[in-house]
């Protein structure tokens, strides 16, 4: 119960941190802020399944990752037009120096994403889940560690 309660006060602070960042975002900036929010939400669902503190439900894995599909890939990608790297924005300017690195990533965590649906969909055991998890989540780590403030 104590591991819970402090799960939910952890979310509830990312939460309002990610608020504090998004304010006065406007235009395609706050659009991209929105869908790196809803990808984060997505993760925070499937981490407590990844370490066993919730039980690995792969109905769920199936609509993180669904929502996770939908914000990444070409969609993610045409929401960094060149230069749209002005505050509030933590985006680097070596994403529009190394397009191709960016793009690649960014289509790189749209077929993780379904790699991961894939193995709840077909009946992927819960350590097929977990690897399929972390493989997308050091994709996301790549892309943080490269192209964001």
């Amino acid at each position: 119960m104590k591991a819970l309660a402090g799960a939910a006060i952890a979310l509830t602070m990312t939460v309002s941190i990610a608020a504090i960042a998004h304010e006065g975002a406007t235009g395609v900036v706050k659009e991209r802020m929105e869908g790196m929010k809803a990808i984060g939400q997505q993760v925070k669902i499937m981490v407590p399944m990844m370490k066993g503190a919730l039980p690995y439900d792969p109905d769920q894995v199936v609509k993180a990752a669904t929502i996770i599909e939908g914000h990444s890939g070409e969609t993610f990608t045409a929401l960094f037009p060149e230069g749209s790297n002005g505050k509030p924005s933590e985006a680097l300017s070596d994403i529009w120096e190394d397009w191709s690195k960016f793009t690649n990533l960014a289509n790189e965590l749209h077929a993780k994403a379904s790699d991961l649906k894939s193995v709840a969909v077909s009946g992927g055991s819960e350590d097929d889940f977990k690897a399929s998890l972390g493989e997308m989540m050091q994709t996301c780590k790549s892309c943080h560690s490269d192209f964001k403030e």
